[in-house]
């Protein structure tokens, strides 16, 4: 079905070529090596089936990784007999790099872990686990989903060999937007296993002729929804001209302000680790009162004070997520927070 997009001066397929331009700016990276998704998810099921491992191969993970992170990795494993193993991710910075270390055995191939983690906000040293994985000849595979727009992401400064991450979670763009980054030099290590149109430099059916391009973009096939692609351009237009410096900065500090009004409510145990270069603009806390459940919490921020958090489940945390963004106010950190005392105090509808 064609639209007036499709025909207007640029072709739809040369917009998102700028799109694709633009992002690889905001992270450093060739435009090559970006290939455009729908998801987190979808990128790290192309990266997990592309590469060419077999049965005993070893996949490490931590335990505190999101489904969408874990779940291409689990269905590898149920299909091919290699092998997911896992750490707990510690406290960040050279405790989260000595865990990962120490967990490492002859059989692992690949190492796949969040550059933030979705539970805690823990954030991981990436740049030195990409290092050592090089050092190892290991494959290092970031999940970005929590990182890519709250704070600055230099794809090549980290040095990992794939990226994943979301465009409708922190840089503020529609859902079904996405991104994968193939560093150049890991490109040989990996194959397209989902292909179509636009997925070769050469196709003939008549000669059964059909040659890859060797660009990231070699997922990008078939029919797309560039409208969907423009708005993640405009997203990364909005952030750049706010900075992302300035984004993280405000982000933290709000978290950083929420934390501080938390550690005077009764009942309330903050999960996140207090260090700078371990944390950024998530605060996650779980209720230590008896018969406290943050499940309960989350429904009543919503439907009473039409405050939004997430519950964490994974690896039996029972925690209450919550992110401040550059839109965040201090003021709303404020009602949120006698918000919980309310519902601490058990005088709150939960």
């Amino acid at each position: 079905e064609t639209t007036a997009l499709e025909h207007d001066s640029e072709t739809g397929h040369e917009r998102v070529a700028a799109v694709r331009e633009k992002l690889s700016a905001f992270l450093n990276c060739a435009p090559e090596e970006l290939a455009l998704t729908r998801n987190s998810t979808e990128g790290m099921n192309l990266v997990a089936r592309g590469l060419s491992l077999r049965a005993g191969d070893e996949v490490l993970m931590t335990t505190h990784e999101h489904p969408g992170g874990a779940m291409p990795w689990l269905g590898l494993a149920k299909d091919t007999g290699v092998r997911v193993n896992l750490v707990e991710p510690g406290d960040g910075g050279d405790d989260t790099l000595a865990r990962i270390t120490a967990a490492l055995t002859p059989r692992t191939r690949v190492v796949a872990v969040s550059h933030i983690l979705c539970t805690t906000g823990l954030c991981l040293p990436a740049r030195q686990i990409a290092e050592l994985c090089r050092e190892r000849g290991l494959i290092c595979v970031l999940d970005g989903a929590q990182a890519v727009g709250m704070v600055p992401v230099d794809l090549h400064a980290l040095g990992c060999d794939f990226y994943v991450s979301s465009g409708h979670k922190w840089l503020l763009g529609p859902k079904g937007t996405g991104l994968l980054y193939i560093r150049a030099g890991a490109r040989e290590l990996w194959r397209p296993t989902n292909v179509g149109a636009h997925s070769d430099c050469e196709y003939d059916l008549d000669r059964k002729v059909l040659e890859f391009r060797t660009q990231a973009d070699v997922t990008e096939y078939g029919t797309r929804n560039t409208a969907l692609l423009l708005a993640l351009g405009a997203a990364v237009d909005f952030l750049n001209s706010l900075g992302m410096e300035r984004v993280a900065q405000r982000g933290r500090s709000l978290a950083l302000y929420l934390r501080r009004q938390l550690q005077m409510v009764p009942g309330i145990e903050i999960l996140t680790p207090a260090a700078e270069a371990s944390s950024a603009s998530i605060i996650t806390f779980a209720a230590t009162g008896s018969g406290c459940d943050v499940r309960d919490w989350a429904q009543s921020l919503q439907k009473q004070y039409r405050i939004r958090s997430r519950p964490v489940a994974e690896h039996g945390l029972r925690g209450l997520r919550i992110s401040t963004h550059v839109y965040n106010t201090y003021a709303e950190v404020d009602r949120l927070v006698a918000a919980l005392s309310e519902l601490a105090k058990g005088t709150g509808t939960a």
